[in-house]
């Protein structure tokens, strides 16, 4: 394969997994001492505030997609030409981006990207409605979470919870957004033809609520219990699950 070929699948990696929004994705196709600035800003070094940067805006977003206009690849180095698309509360905000994306041959992950955007103008239009999310209830917040899981979608049934969020269940702590996207990944298995039944979220305060559930299926009930959530700025930070009897 040539390294021009290698390059541009390495970009592609990372722009597939932005799309789905899946931060697990996202994660394994940046290089550990990733750098991402967006010119003439200061960047993001390290990918951990690389992961911060984008987990901004993805799990806040029902949808992304972002259109190439453009590209060319010559050794390490990418030219995207992008019109990055958002979701969010059901409206489009696009923004036109020109990148330059760097590729470490070693690991095959992206090191380096400088995207050249007008921040101020996108700024001034998605910040209102990035505020609005952030200052949601915990009643909310809960029962946005609840629907996603009723679409048995790990991603979607993740995307509200902060990126060092804790869910605690009686025989595990799954810690960080990768960790409790993990978990929601074989919960579609383990609940096979059963079915989730939520009550009403009751909230203590703005910032803490609470959920009844119960599991049903053919054989009745299968399990029960109560989810208790802290939600800090608009996502959960953490979980707490009691359960009645045995887990299902």
């Amino acid at each position: 394969m040539s390294e021009d070929l290698r390059t541009r699948q390495a970009i592609d990696r990372l722009l597939v997994a932005i799309e789905s929004r899946d931060l697990r994705a996202v994660h394994a196709a940046l290089h550990p001492n990733a750098i991402w600035q967006n010119v003439p800003h200061p960047a993001s070094e390290g990918r951990p505030a690389v992961m911060v940067l984008l987990a901004n805006i993805l799990c806040w977003s029902d949808q992304v997609r972002w259109d190439v206009i453009s590209s060319s690849v010559d050794g390490h180095v990418g030219w995207y030409e992008r019109i990055d698309r958002f979701w969010l509360r059901g409206e489009e905000y696009a923004v036109h981006c020109n990148g330059v994306f760097k590729v470490d041959p070693d690991t095959n992950t992206v090191r380096e990207v400088r995207d050249y955007v007008d921040l101020g103008e996108w700024r001034a239009r998605v910040t209102p409605v990035l505020q609005s999310l952030a200052t949601r209830s915990a009643e909310e917040v809960v029962s946005q979470h609840l629907s996603a899981v009723g679409t048995r979608d790990p991603v979607a049934m993740a995307s509200d919870y902060a990126l060092d969020a804790v869910l605690a269940r009686p025989n595990a702590d799954h810690t960080g957004w990768c960790e409790i996207a993990d978990y929601f990944e074989i919960v579609p298995v383990r609940l096979k033809d059963r079915e989730v039944v939520f009550g009403e979220v009751e909230a203590t305060d703005h910032h803490v609520a609470g959920v009844a559930w119960e599991i049903t299926g053919a054989e009745g009930r299968v399990a029960s219990g109560r989810d208790e959530f802290v939600v800090t700025e608009g996502r959960i930070t953490h979980q707490r699950t009691s359960l009645d009897s045995g887990d299902f």
